[in-house]
Formats: C-alpha cells, sequence, structure tokens
C-alpha cells in the first residue's frame, strides 16, 4: 500500500464520516420534531378531556338540581296537602262538637 493508497483511503474515511455525522443530525432532527409533534397532540387531547369532563360535571350539577327542585317540589305538595287536610279535620271537629254539645 502506497501513500496515495492511504491518502486515498483516508479522504474516502473523512467523506463517510461527514455523511455519518449528516445522517445522524438528520435522525436527531426527526426524533426531534416527532416528539414535538407528540407533546403538542398530548397536549390537545389533554384539553378535549379537561372540556369532556367539564361538560360531565355540569351534566351531573343539572341533575342534581333537577332532582333537588323535584324533592323540594314534593316537600311544598306535601306541606300545602296537610295545612289543607289540618283545615278540613279542624273544621269537621268543630262542625262536630258544635253539632254535639248542643
Amino acid at each position: 500500500m502506497t501513500d496515495a493508497d492511504t491518502k486515498l483511503i483516508s479522504g474516502k474515511l473523512e467523506n463517510l464520516e461527514g455523511w455519518l455525522e449528516r445522517i445522524e443530525a438528520m435522525i436527531k432532527q426527526e426524533i426531534s420534531d416527532l416528539k414535538k409533534e407528540q407533546i403538542a397532540d398530548l397536549r390537545e387531547e389533554n384539553r378535549r378531556l379537561a372540556d369532556d369532563q367539564r361538560r360531565l360535571w355540569e351534566a351531573v350539577r343539572l341533575l342534581e338540581a333537577d332532582r333537588n327542585r323535584a324533592h323540594g317540589g314534593g316537600k311544598v305538595l306535601h306541606g300545602v296537602i296537610t295545612a289543607l287536610g289540618a283545615v278540613v279535620t279542624s273544621s269537621a271537629a268543630a262542625v262536630f262538637i258544635t253539632k254535639f254539645f248542643k
């Protein structure tokens, strides 16, 4: 092997090293881009999940409010019926007592 052959092989190795460095840089850039994309996708998915959770809790609150209104309305109706029953019963008792003691 002569000096010319050694220099030629050395030049080809340096050229190959340059190509490998470029390929390595491209791979690193691609990995970085993929990471950024994945992070952006995860953030978007997180936003969607947070929005879904917010809407779910709003629906739960509405259901609770409806049930509370229905239960409260039942209490009012029960109170009105009890009051009417008391008036009717006391009126009947008053009529009975006035007729009985006459």
